[in-house]
């Protein structure tokens, strides 16, 4: 049975696939693997299949590679089908309710929903302590807002019926 190998193109898996497959399809910097490796090895440290394969340490520099991907910013977490359940359900970050105080207590209400939307950033970031943080701002900026904007209203509107009051029962 003839041997077959793995290869890497990015962070893509190919193979199995038979010697005469890889031909063309790799390069000097290719990562490849078969049964009885340990590790995943470039074909520049296996000499054998670099004789089998055609390729000498002269041709690296005409062989195309894969154009590299772009380094992911530091502060962002990869995430990959072994980590995806590692991270920590999205905290609720109160937007309904920051909104809904800006129509009761608009100063409040504008910092509140601010607050929340930074709390979806920090979240998708990867950074969940500060998403966590966000979000309990929210909500104690929102729920200062309704208080104040709903003991605002009645008080108005407490004051406008006790004024509607007096003016009815005073005398000339």
């Amino acid at each position: 049975m003839e041997k077959t190998y793995y290869y890497r193109v990015g962070e893509q898996q190919v193979g199995p696939v038979s010697l005469d497959q890889m031909r063309g399809a790799v390069n000097l910097d290719t990562y490849v693997w078969s049964e009885g490796m340990a590790n995943w090895q470039t074909v520049s440290q296996l000499p054998d299949l670099m004789a089998q394969l055609g390729l000498s340490t002269y041709q690296q520099a005409a062989t195309p590679t894969q154009p590299a991907q772009p380094a992911q910013p530091s502060y962002q977490t990869s995430y990959n089908a072994e980590n995806i359940s590692a991270k920590p359900p999205k905290p609720n970050n109160h937007l309904v309710m920051a909104i809904i105080s800006i129509f009761i207590c608009q100063p409040l209400g504008i910092i509140a929903t601010i607050m929340a939307i930074m709390s979806d950033s920090a979240y998708n970031r990867g950074d969940y302590e500060e998403a966590e943080k966000k979000a309990k701002t929210a909500k104690t900026l929102s729920m200062v807002g309704l208080i104040i904007g709903l003991l605002f209203w009645v008080l108005y509107i407490g004051l406008a019926v006790v004024g509607a009051l007096s003016g009815a029962y005073s005398s000339y």
